[in-house]
């Protein structure tokens, strides 16, 4: 009799022969764009690199704002003050399936609601979903826990009014990266909420995301042999920017690092993972996929042969990886 593992992986998407050549030389010029970026807090404040990046001056490429966007408030729990978000419709002129609440990238500390206009617009209409992008609070000014809070107040202001207000309910949540973490959390949160935990989210949608904040293995080993978009340096510092002050130890608390939350007995909703070989967070998805699964929920787990951090905003024709995860997100939200 033959054993068989009760997991099953293909082993070719983690096989260096397996990488497209156009993901090579984009690698490449990705790394000649990235050794020309200020470092992030060691060069320049946050402040000045968001500005930066707004203006072009970075390897990250100038946000394109889309004029058919609208700016929406959501109120915060701080009195007096309101959470700015970003609509993205679809341009079917039909009614919308759904409510995507998005968090964006940015290591908790750049990136804003404006930032990724073409790219919820591609999923506004191929899922025919309302796209909201949610302006948290960044690091340094805001650190722990004020990023988080403003995603739970905006969860449960859609959860309570998006019917009434947009015509369909909440149905995906979701994010890149840092936008990844928060969305998790968001998730637990609601799960845990003695009001919101009967709400059933039809899926969560999680790119690259940092779960364990302390650093998994891939964090600490990945070594390219120049930096491919972010690297460990710079990525710890974001981490001190938004948990300040706090130990390792201290950051696998699972309020911060949701690899470390208790999963047991909640109704996970379904969840996309993806990420790409060549990111320094790979670990982090396989292990949190991994840990969705044995506590109960679907996973679906897709990895990107060669692909980077943040290929989500990466031209199609270019890099295969941004290619494959729009049409995985089509599938995927077509699904549920």
């Amino acid at each position: 009799m033959t054993l068989e593992s009760v997991f099953k992986l293909d082993r070719s998407k983690f096989d260096g022969s397996s990488i497209p050549p156009q993901t090579l030389s984009f690698n490449e010029r990705l790394m000649d764009s990235t050794a020309k970026n200020p470092n992030l807090f060691f060069d320049v404040d946050a402040a000045r690199f968001r500005q930066m990046i707004h203006e072009g001056q970075t390897s990250i490429p100038k946000p394109v704002l889309l004029a058919r966007a609208e700016t929406f408030h959501i109120p915060s729990r701080d009195d007096n003050r309101h959470i700015s978000c970003r609509i993205l419709r679809p341009q079917s002129g039909v009614a919308i399936n759904g409510v995507f609440m998005h968090l964006h990238l940015g290591g908790w500390v750049i990136g804003d609601e404006k930032c990724q206009d073409p790219v919820l617009q591609k999923i506004a209409d191929a899922n025919n979903l309302l796209c909201l992008s949610v302006g948290y609070r960044r690091a340094s000014e805001d650190p722990f826990p004020a990023a988080p809070n403003d995603c739970f107040d905006v969860a449960e202001w859609l959860v309570d009014n998006a019917k009434s207000t947009f015509g369909a309910d909440l149905a995906f949540v979701g994010g890149e990266s840092a936008g990844a973490h928060l969305s998790v959390l968001v998730a637990v949160h609601l799960l845990r909420s003695p009001t919101y935990a009967g709400f059933k989210l039809r899926g969560l949608l999680l790119h690259f995301g940092v779960y364990d904040l302390s650093g998994l293995p891939q964090f600490y080993n990945f070594n390219p042999s120049r930096p491919l978009l972010i690297e460990r340096e710079g990525m710890q510092a974001q981490i001190s920017a938004f948990c300040p002050g706090l130990s390792a130890n201290e950051l696998k608390n699972p309020g911060i690092s949701p690899l470390y939350a208790d999963l047991g007995g909640l109704e996970l909703p379904p969840a996309l993972f993806t990420v790409g070989t060549q990111d320094l967070l790979l670990d982090d998805t396989l292990f949190m996929g991994l840990k969705w699964l044995t506590a109960g929920g679907e996973a679906i787990v897709k990895v990107y042969p060669g692909a980077s951090h943040a290929y989500l905003g990466f031209p199609e024709h270019l890099y295969p990886g941004t290619r494959d995860v729009f049409e995985d997100i089509r599938l995927f939200c077509a699904a549920k």
